[in-house]
């Protein structure tokens, strides 16, 4: 499902949104258009943990879609650094 979010960039502290494909991951990378740094936006505490109940023997067929619950603006964080290479 396409969305589009207002981010928080992690670097610059300056709002911007996107349109973004929500998956069923739980992190996703986004660009800042300003200071052009990625930052990495956790979607885990956003999560709609509601469950459907069905009172009929016919439910759907398709599996349940992950919703979520997002705020005005969501905030980024700096990527993790790449593992070093071992010396040798």
């Amino acid at each position: 499902m396409k969305k589009r979010l207002t981010f928080c960039c992690w670097n610059c502290d300056r709002e911007y949104s996107m349109t973004r494909e929500i998956e069923d991951k739980l992190q996703m990378i986004v660009a800042c258009p300003f200071c052009g740094k990625e930052g990495v936006v956790d979607l885990d505490p956003y999560r709609d943990n509601a469950t459907s109940v069905y009172k009929s023997l016919d439910a759907p067929a398709t599996p349940a879609v992950p919703t979520y619950i997002f705020p005005a603006v969501i905030p980024t964080a700096a990527p993790p650094d790449p593992p070093s290479p071992p010396m040798a």
